[in-house]
Protein backbone atom coordinates (compact mmCIF):
# COMPACT_ATOMS: atom_id res chain seq x y z
CA UNK A 1 0.00 0.00 0.00
CA UNK A 2 3.01 2.61 0.77
CA UNK A 3 4.32 1.87 -2.94
CA UNK A 4 0.95 2.45 -4.63
CA UNK A 5 0.42 5.43 -2.60
CA UNK A 6 4.21 6.92 -3.33
CA UNK A 7 3.36 5.83 -7.03
CA UNK A 8 0.25 8.24 -7.32
CA UNK A 9 2.24 10.69 -5.69
CA UNK A 10 4.86 10.45 -8.33
CA UNK A 11 2.29 10.81 -11.09
CA UNK A 12 0.87 13.33 -9.90
CA UNK A 13 3.76 14.99 -9.31
CA UNK A 14 5.42 14.74 -12.54
CA UNK A 15 1.99 15.92 -14.24
CA UNK A 16 1.95 19.34 -11.72
CA UNK A 17 5.64 19.48 -12.96
CA UNK A 18 5.07 19.03 -16.35
CA UNK A 19 1.97 21.89 -16.39
CA UNK A 20 4.43 24.68 -14.70
CA UNK A 21 7.64 24.06 -16.99
CA UNK A 22 7.97 25.19 -20.31
CA UNK A 23 11.11 27.59 -19.91
CA UNK A 24 13.83 26.78 -21.91
CA UNK A 25 15.48 30.07 -22.23
CA UNK A 26 17.87 29.30 -20.07
CA UNK A 27 20.83 26.95 -21.14
CA UNK A 28 21.10 25.13 -17.66
CA UNK A 29 18.97 23.86 -14.75
CA UNK A 30 19.58 22.20 -11.61
CA UNK A 31 17.08 19.66 -9.55
CA UNK A 32 15.72 22.14 -7.36
CA UNK A 33 12.31 21.23 -6.32
CA UNK A 34 12.08 17.76 -8.32
CA UNK A 35 8.84 16.28 -5.88
CA UNK A 36 8.42 13.42 -8.09
CA UNK A 37 11.60 11.96 -8.09
CA UNK A 38 11.76 12.07 -4.51
CA UNK A 39 7.94 10.11 -4.68
CA UNK A 40 9.55 7.79 -6.93
CA UNK A 41 12.43 7.19 -5.15
CA UNK A 42 10.19 6.76 -1.82
CA UNK A 43 7.97 3.97 -3.66
CA UNK A 44 11.17 2.57 -4.09
CA UNK A 45 12.28 2.30 -0.64
CA UNK A 46 8.64 1.20 0.06
CA UNK A 47 7.88 -1.60 -2.14
CA UNK A 48 11.71 -3.52 -0.92
CA UNK A 49 12.99 -3.97 -4.53
CA UNK A 50 16.36 -2.65 -5.58
CA UNK A 51 15.67 -2.52 -9.08
CA UNK A 52 12.88 0.25 -8.43
CA UNK A 53 15.66 2.28 -6.47
CA UNK A 54 17.87 2.31 -9.58
CA UNK A 55 14.91 3.07 -12.31
CA UNK A 56 14.15 6.09 -10.11
CA UNK A 57 17.61 7.29 -9.97
CA UNK A 58 17.69 6.60 -14.14
CA UNK A 59 14.65 8.69 -14.45
CA UNK A 60 16.00 11.45 -12.40
CA UNK A 61 19.33 11.66 -14.35
CA UNK A 62 17.38 11.36 -17.75
CA UNK A 63 14.78 13.93 -16.76
CA UNK A 64 18.27 16.50 -16.19
CA UNK A 65 20.03 15.22 -19.23
CA UNK A 66 16.81 15.80 -21.57
CA UNK A 67 16.40 19.54 -20.06
CA UNK A 68 20.11 19.88 -20.81
CA UNK A 69 19.44 19.19 -24.36
CA UNK A 70 16.87 21.14 -24.99
CA UNK A 71 18.70 24.11 -23.33
CA UNK A 72 21.21 23.44 -25.84
CA UNK A 73 19.05 23.17 -28.61
CA UNK A 74 17.83 26.72 -28.22
CA UNK A 75 21.13 27.74 -27.38
CA UNK A 76 21.33 26.45 -31.36
CA UNK A 77 18.56 28.04 -32.47
CA UNK A 78 20.03 31.64 -30.82
CA UNK A 79 23.00 30.86 -32.32
CA UNK A 80 21.24 31.04 -35.91
CA UNK A 81 19.62 34.05 -34.73
CA UNK A 82 23.11 36.08 -33.90
CA UNK A 83 24.90 34.71 -36.73
CA UNK A 84 22.17 36.41 -39.13
CA UNK A 85 21.90 39.22 -37.14
CA UNK A 86 25.70 39.73 -37.16
CA UNK A 87 25.77 38.80 -41.07
CA UNK A 88 23.16 41.65 -41.06
CA UNK A 89 24.99 44.35 -39.02
CA UNK A 90 28.28 43.84 -40.82
CA UNK A 91 26.84 44.21 -44.31
CA UNK A 92 25.08 47.58 -43.54
CA UNK A 93 28.33 48.58 -41.90
CA UNK A 94 30.20 47.70 -44.93
CA UNK A 95 27.88 49.89 -47.13
CA UNK A 96 27.92 53.00 -45.03
CA UNK A 97 31.68 52.90 -44.58
CA UNK A 98 31.88 52.95 -49.07
CA UNK A 99 28.95 55.49 -48.50
CA UNK A 100 31.00 57.94 -46.51
CA UNK A 101 34.38 57.55 -48.00
CA UNK A 102 32.41 58.70 -51.41
CA UNK A 103 31.10 61.80 -48.83
CA UNK A 104 34.60 62.41 -47.76
CA UNK A 105 35.72 62.82 -51.39
CA UNK A 106 32.86 65.01 -52.43
CA UNK A 107 33.05 66.94 -49.87
CA UNK A 108 34.29 70.86 -50.33
CA UNK A 109 35.09 72.42 -47.00
CA UNK A 110 33.25 75.49 -45.83
CA UNK A 111 35.69 76.19 -42.60
CA UNK A 112 36.62 79.46 -42.22
CA UNK A 113 36.81 82.27 -45.35
CA UNK A 114 35.99 78.95 -47.73
CA UNK A 115 32.33 79.43 -46.52
CA UNK A 116 29.93 79.56 -49.55
CA UNK A 117 26.11 77.98 -49.78
CA UNK A 118 23.72 78.20 -52.72
CA UNK A 119 20.21 78.88 -51.77
CA UNK A 120 17.72 79.39 -54.24
CA UNK A 121 19.88 80.27 -57.06
CA UNK A 122 21.92 82.08 -54.74
CA UNK A 123 25.39 82.11 -53.51
CA UNK A 124 26.09 83.32 -50.17
CA UNK A 125 29.69 83.49 -48.77
CA UNK A 126 28.33 84.87 -45.17
CA UNK A 127 26.84 82.38 -42.75
CA UNK A 128 24.11 84.66 -40.88
CA UNK A 129 22.36 85.87 -43.95
CA UNK A 130 22.51 81.94 -45.17
CA UNK A 131 21.04 80.66 -41.87
CA UNK A 132 18.57 83.18 -41.73
CA UNK A 133 17.20 82.30 -45.09
CA UNK A 134 17.20 78.75 -44.77
CA UNK A 135 15.09 79.17 -40.89
CA UNK A 136 12.84 81.43 -42.86
CA UNK A 137 11.95 78.91 -45.32
CA UNK A 138 11.69 75.97 -42.81
CA UNK A 139 9.36 77.63 -40.79
CA UNK A 140 6.59 79.06 -43.55
CA UNK A 141 6.55 75.30 -44.59
CA UNK A 142 5.97 74.78 -40.79
CA UNK A 143 3.58 77.49 -39.97
CA UNK A 144 1.32 76.49 -43.63
CA UNK A 145 1.44 72.63 -41.68
CA UNK A 146 1.10 70.84 -45.01
CA UNK A 147 2.97 67.96 -46.21
CA UNK A 148 6.29 69.61 -48.19
CA UNK A 149 9.19 68.32 -49.80
CA UNK A 150 11.61 70.26 -52.10
CA UNK A 151 15.07 71.26 -52.31
CA UNK A 152 16.65 74.53 -50.93
CA UNK A 153 19.89 74.73 -52.61
CA UNK A 154 23.47 72.42 -51.82
CA UNK A 155 26.63 73.24 -48.93
CA UNK A 156 29.59 71.39 -48.57
CA UNK A 157 29.22 70.06 -52.21
CA UNK A 158 25.46 68.17 -50.79
CA UNK A 159 22.46 69.05 -51.87
CA UNK A 160 20.11 70.47 -49.35
CA UNK A 161 16.09 69.53 -48.69
CA UNK A 162 13.00 70.97 -46.74
CA UNK A 163 10.87 68.14 -45.68
CA UNK A 164 7.44 68.65 -43.64
CA UNK A 165 5.37 65.99 -42.78
CA UNK A 166 3.21 64.49 -39.79
CA UNK A 167 4.23 61.42 -38.82
CA UNK A 168 2.51 58.78 -36.77
CA UNK A 169 1.42 60.12 -33.36
CA UNK A 170 3.88 63.22 -33.29
CA UNK A 171 2.82 66.76 -34.52
CA UNK A 172 3.63 68.53 -37.56
CA UNK A 173 7.54 69.18 -38.19
CA UNK A 174 9.14 70.87 -40.82
CA UNK A 175 13.47 70.38 -41.08
CA UNK A 176 16.24 70.31 -43.08
CA UNK A 177 17.50 66.73 -44.92
CA UNK A 178 21.76 66.88 -46.04
CA UNK A 179 21.29 64.19 -49.06
CA UNK A 180 24.26 62.38 -48.62
CA UNK A 181 25.72 59.75 -50.29
CA UNK A 182 23.13 56.50 -50.10
CA UNK A 183 21.68 57.95 -46.56
CA UNK A 184 19.63 60.98 -45.79
CA UNK A 185 20.78 62.87 -42.64
CA UNK A 186 17.95 64.98 -40.87
CA UNK A 187 18.79 67.83 -39.16
CA UNK A 188 16.35 69.61 -36.93
CA UNK A 189 15.35 72.63 -36.70
CA UNK A 190 14.06 73.92 -33.10
CA UNK A 191 12.26 77.14 -32.28
CA UNK A 192 15.13 78.44 -30.35
CA UNK A 193 17.68 77.61 -33.31
CA UNK A 194 19.37 80.72 -34.22
CA UNK A 195 20.52 81.56 -37.97
CA UNK A 196 24.27 81.33 -36.86
CA UNK A 197 23.64 78.38 -35.11
CA UNK A 198 21.79 76.68 -38.17
CA UNK A 199 24.99 77.01 -40.25
CA UNK A 200 26.95 75.69 -37.13
CA UNK A 201 25.16 72.72 -36.99
CA UNK A 202 25.38 71.99 -40.86
CA UNK A 203 29.06 72.69 -40.77
CA UNK A 204 29.25 70.09 -37.54
CA UNK A 205 28.23 67.37 -39.53
CA UNK A 206 30.52 67.78 -42.83
CA UNK A 207 33.47 68.14 -40.56
CA UNK A 208 32.62 64.89 -38.73
CA UNK A 209 32.75 62.21 -41.71
CA UNK A 210 35.65 61.20 -40.45
CA UNK A 211 34.10 60.29 -37.20
CA UNK A 212 31.38 58.46 -39.21
CA UNK A 213 33.99 56.41 -40.52
CA UNK A 214 35.25 55.38 -37.41
CA UNK A 215 32.29 54.52 -36.23
CA UNK A 216 30.92 52.07 -39.00
CA UNK A 217 34.92 50.61 -38.98
CA UNK A 218 34.18 49.58 -35.33
CA UNK A 219 30.58 48.50 -35.93
CA UNK A 220 31.75 46.10 -39.01
CA UNK A 221 34.84 44.62 -37.06
CA UNK A 222 32.39 43.97 -33.99
CA UNK A 223 30.02 42.11 -36.47
CA UNK A 224 33.13 40.05 -37.58
CA UNK A 225 33.86 38.89 -34.21
CA UNK A 226 30.91 38.14 -33.39
CA UNK A 227 30.13 36.12 -36.37
CA UNK A 228 33.38 34.60 -35.94
CA UNK A 229 32.15 33.34 -32.17
CA UNK A 230 28.87 32.46 -33.51
CA UNK A 231 29.74 30.21 -36.21
CA UNK A 232 32.31 28.69 -34.04
CA UNK A 233 29.31 27.23 -31.84
CA UNK A 234 27.28 26.63 -34.69
CA UNK A 235 26.87 22.90 -35.05
CA UNK A 236 27.97 21.53 -31.94
CA UNK A 237 26.55 18.18 -30.80
CA UNK A 238 25.23 18.47 -27.73
CA UNK A 239 28.25 17.27 -25.40
CA UNK A 240 26.20 14.62 -22.57
CA UNK A 241 24.68 12.89 -25.22
CA UNK A 242 26.76 9.58 -24.74
CA UNK A 243 25.54 9.52 -21.19
CA UNK A 244 21.89 10.24 -22.17
CA UNK A 245 22.13 7.41 -24.09
CA UNK A 246 23.50 4.77 -21.80
CA UNK A 247 21.68 5.69 -19.18
CA UNK A 248 17.95 5.21 -21.73
CA UNK A 249 19.29 2.19 -22.64
CA UNK A 250 19.67 0.79 -19.00
CA UNK A 251 16.34 2.42 -18.07
CA UNK A 252 14.80 0.06 -20.89
CA UNK A 253 16.96 -2.70 -19.91
CA UNK A 254 15.85 -2.17 -16.27
CA UNK A 255 12.26 -2.16 -17.02
CA UNK A 256 12.30 -5.09 -19.96
CA UNK A 257 13.93 -6.68 -16.44
CA UNK A 258 11.04 -5.62 -13.85
CA UNK A 259 8.18 -6.40 -16.36
CA UNK A 260 9.46 -9.89 -16.87
CA UNK A 261 9.23 -10.31 -12.90
CA UNK A 262 5.64 -9.17 -12.77
CA UNK A 263 4.68 -11.51 -15.47
CA UNK A 264 6.31 -14.28 -13.94
CA UNK A 265 4.23 -13.40 -10.52
CA UNK A 266 1.42 -13.41 -12.31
Amino acid sequence: MDATMWQNNERKARFIAAALSGDRSIRTIDDIGEAANQFALAKAIASGDARLMQKAGLEGEIARLDRQRAAHFDDQLNVRRQIQRARHDHAVAERRIAAIRQDLARRIPTRGDAFAMTLEGRTFSERRAAGALLLSKVRLVQRAGQDAEFELGEIGGFPLLCRARKAWLRPFEAGLVLLRTDYEQDIQVGTDLTPAGMIARLEHILDHFELDLQEQERRARDAAQRLTDYDARLGQPFPLQAELDAKLHQLAVLEADLAQTGKAAA
